[in-house]
């Protein structure tokens, strides 16, 4: 019995770990689609860059990096 209690104890331990991590991914995407709307999030570092392509659409990329080392990049195509 005192085994099977331990091993759940450390089941839960590893995935209550990786729920955290998850939700802290979400967290710095949730910034960096933040950022790509022009808005600033305090507590984050934030990389953009743009370039023009054909057509004159604008390629924008931005990279956020965040507390627990999060970090996260989304682009977006304006024409």
């Amino acid at each position: 019995m005192a085994v099977s209690t331990s091993a759940l104890l450390q089941y839960h331990r590893v995935l209550t770990l990786g729920f955290s991590q998850q939700w802290q991914q979400r967290e710095a995407w949730r910034v960096a689609e933040q950022r790509l709307l022009g808005r600033e999030v305090a507590g984050w570092q934030t990389r953009s860059d743009k370039k023009t392509g054909p057509g004159g659409c604008t390629l924008e990329t931005v990279t956020v990096s965040g507390p627990h080392q999060r970090q996260a990049s989304l682009t977006r195509l304006h024409c």
